[in-house]
């Protein structure tokens, strides 16, 4: 319920001092009214004035809940085109240069000394191709899609959410305000009657005991009407919170109109509800995409039974140009040297083959990894089938509720219908005295509760129709 028990328990107190014929005010309700005229509060011309829908999307575009799905989904995709990479071979590049003198002694056929001084560089570009790693690869491409996807889908389940709850927050400050506007009425009453009875006691005309409970309800009206206002702005406060917009600047929403129910009950069959549900529900989804990506996390985790074959190739450019060198005390420099150009040009070795890697024994870390990748995958399937019963539930619920809503508006109505009755009858025997005071304002009091019920239903139905969007996965997230 959007209107608290204190502003219902205000109410009788608010409306007691009312006395319509006394001050000649005519208070006749029409049985068919659903909305109360009610000013806004006090505003200057700068404020924002923000409708429903504007709120919604400032929300979406500025929710942390919003912010973090889409870094996460951000990120997910990242990984998504991580896997891709992994089915191409990679390419390393290296090359060093170096400067070397020294003396070096060589028994390789006949004992030598060569000392030499020579600059010498290297260059060698590498690339492993993996052809076969226990599927790990492709088990690593498919949960990477199935994450990104699952991201995607909590991503929009997060906008609903946000559009539900704004929405929520946006009824509750409308109907805060019509609390404020039946205060402010009655709190001018209040003060218009307590002038007129202090006059009549004044003469004679009525007992100083009136006019002293007339100035007791006058003071509970202004108490109600502190305590509605204050509750309309804390209400805004709060739903600008949401927005993340700037507090400082100041804001103000729009009427929004209340929907009423139709003669037909639109949601007959349950069970077909609870299968699109099913089928509609992003977090639904989202989940079983998480399960379906663990899953493949085992086939991943269980590669390390596996060899791996790989395809390696390999080219590599040296140069070597000799500044001094000369063996056993004799110059063996020659006389012409190929430029350095021309030698990692010239001087190039190419190596291809292939690499097979199995360790056959890893100390049961293979074994671990796949238990903990199994546990994850069960424990996700789990989870899967709670968020099933879940949106089951959900769906329930809101049905449920969305009934108990339309029979609460059909009730608001019967009784504000009985309400008015009552109060017309209890006026016309008031204005001939065969009716005291405290009848009228008795009857007034039932009549202002009547309307703000009435009131109050048209909102729980209007959140409720929103609530079973929301449970069946429809709920417009733009």
């Amino acid at each position: 319920m959007i209107v608290t028990k204190r502003h219902l328990i205000f109410l009788p107190v608010v409306l007691s001092a009312i006395a319509g014929p006394a001050i000649g005010m005519d208070l006749s309700l029409s049985s068919a009214t659903v909305e109360i005229s009610t000013p806004s509060l006090p505003i200057s011309p700068q404020n924002s004035v923000l409708t429903l829908p504007q709120c919604i999307q400032l929300a979406i575009q500025q929710a942390t809940t919003v912010l973090k799905a889409k870094n996460n989904a951000e990120v997910s995709g990242t990984q998504l085109v991580q896997a891709y990479m992994q089915f191409l071979p990679n390419l390393a590049a290296s090359a060093n240069y170096g400067y070397q003198t020294g003396r070096e002694y060589f028994a390789q056929v006949t004992p030598t000394y060569v000392r030499t001084t020579n600059r010498s560089g290297l260059y060698q570009l590498s690339s492993t191709l993996n052809i076969f790693n226990g599927l790990s690869d492709m088990a690593g491409w498919r949960s990477s899609t199935r994450r990104k996807q699952a991201a995607d889908l909590s991503l929009y389940r997060a906008k609903q959410q946000i559009a539900f709850d704004v929405t929520q927050s946006y009824l509750q400050v409308y109907l805060d305000r019509q609390i404020v506007a039946i205060d402010e009425s009655n709190l001018q009453a209040s003060k218009e009657r307590e002038q007129l009875i202090d006059a009549q006691a004044q003469v004679g005309s009525r007992s100083l005991a009136d006019l002293y409970r007339q100035q007791a309800e006058t003071s509970a009206d202004e108490l109600a009407l502190i305590s509605a206002r204050a509750k309309a702005r804390n209400d805004l406060i709060f739903l600008l919170q949401r927005l993340r917009v700037d507090l400082l600047t100041p804001y103000d929403i729009a009427d929004v109109a209340l929907d009423t129910p139709t003669m037909s009950y639109p949601y007959s069959d349950e069970g077909n509800l609870v299968r699109k549900a099913l089928q509609q529900r992003a977090d639904l989804e989202a989940q079983e995409k998480l399960a379906q990506a663990t899953r493949w996390d085992v086939t991943s985790a269980r590669a390390g039974y596996f060899p791996q074959l790989n395809l390696v190739g390999a080219m590599e450019g040296t140069a070597t140009h000799l500044n001094s060198q000369d063996v056993d005390g004799v110059d063996a420099v020659p006389p012409s040297q190929p430029s350095v150009m021309h030698q990692f040009g010239s001087q190039i070795v190419y190596d291809v083959g292939i690499n097979l890697n199995w360790g056959l024994f890893d100390r049961y870390l293979t074994r671990l990894t796949v238990a903990r990748a199994q546990e994850t995958a069960s424990n996700s399937a789990i989870d899967s089938e709670d968020q099933r019963l879940q949106v089951e539930g959900d769906v329930e619920l809101a049905l449920n509720d969305y009934q108990a809503a339309v029979q609460q508006v059909t009730a608001s109505e019967k009784g504000l219908k009985a309400a008015q009755e009552s109060y017309d009858a209890v006026q016309e025997r008031y204005k001939v005295g065969a009716s005291s005071i405290v009848d009228l304002l008795t009857a007034q009091s039932a009549l202002v509760q009547a309307r703000a019920a009435k009131i109050q239903a048209h909102s729980d139905f209007t959140l409720q129709e929103r609530a079973i969007d929301l449970a069946l996965g429809t709920l417009p997230a733009q």
